[in-house]
């Protein structure tokens, strides 16, 4: 349950096609639409969030902390996930495993 106070309310017009694919997932999650409309937005929140702070990370306008910020992530998340997109940190997550092992 939600509680109300902390939200606001978003009005939005939406493809019939589109509509047939969220009746589905209202069905296949036995949520109410505007619970399952504000999950989908979440998720692309949390997606957009993560390219956001890559996208700074390579850019170097944000550092890893910072990046992992933006991103929703802890700073050891942030550190994989550049990893994993291939980011040129000058520090990898192997290189902080045995930095971590040593201590």
């Amino acid at each position: 349950m939600f509680v109300t106070d902390n939200m606001k309310t978003v009005t939005t017009r939406i493809p019939v096609e589109e509509q047939k694919w969220l009746e589905e997932f209202e069905k296949e999650s036995g949520a109410q639409r505007s619970e399952v409309l504000r999950r989908l937005i979440e998720r692309g929140l949390n997606e957009w969030r993560k390219e956001k702070a890559l996208e700074s990370l390579k850019d170097r306008k944000a550092t890893v902390r910072s990046a992992a910020e933006i991103a929703g992530l802890t700073y050891i998340e942030m550190l994989e996930l550049a990893s994993e997109e291939g980011i040129d940190m000058g520090y990898d997550l192997k290189e902080l495993e045995r930095d971590l092992e040593r201590i």
